[in-house]
């Protein structure tokens, strides 16, 4: 049985003050969180695939989201050329679903992982000047190919609500 909750703006909210508080965010960082697009898109897809206990995946996800966002736990997170095999490998700690609509949760899965390459081809300039590994600058991904076949897996018309945040992060091309 499919558990469906809605996400809206309350539940949105609830969910980045619980973060904020958490994680004794600064108002300025909460605040990027409250506006970040592919957070937003995490913490929808548990609601609308319908799993069970959809605030506390949500919850679990952001939470991994954030740390991965942080300095001082940006190289435990980093990509890694062992992490080149797969383009959703370093999406692995934010994919554990309990239940829900499968075809939802790898729809919002593969979004996130077209942003991540989005990511890796505008920095791969600043990566390199910095030293960081980069799998489109290193030529172990092919940015245009690997978005190319996400995007021909995935539909992005229709109009349950996370897409409008899928379409809002595809045009953005903003992993955070």
């Amino acid at each position: 049985m499919v558990n469906i909750q809605s996400f809206t703006d309350e539940v949105w909210k609830r969910l980045c003050g619980i973060i904020a508080s958490a994680y004794s965010l600064s108002a300025e960082k909460a605040a990027e969180l409250a506006v970040n697009v592919t957070a937003r898109l995490i913490a929808s897809l548990p609601y609308e695939a319908g799993c069970r206990e959809p605030e506390r995946t949500a919850l679990a996800h952001l939470a991994v989201y954030v740390l991965a966002s942080s300095e001082a736990a940006r190289r435990a997170f980093d990509h890694k050329p062992e992490d080149d095999y797969d383009v959703l490998a370093r999406l692995a700690p934010i994919a554990s679903f309990e239940g829900g609509d499968p075809a939802v949760i790898n729809r919002g899965m593969k979004t996130l992982a077209i942003l991540i390459i989005e990511g890796y081809r505008r920095d791969v300039a600043s990566d390199k000047a910095k030293g960081w590994y980069n799998p489109v600058g290193s030529g172990a991904w092919d940015a245009d190919k690997l978005i190319g076949a996400l995007r021909a897996s995935i539909s992005i018309a229709g109009t349950s609500t996370p897409q409008k945040f899928i379409e809002e992060a595809l045009s953005d091309g903003w992993w955070g």
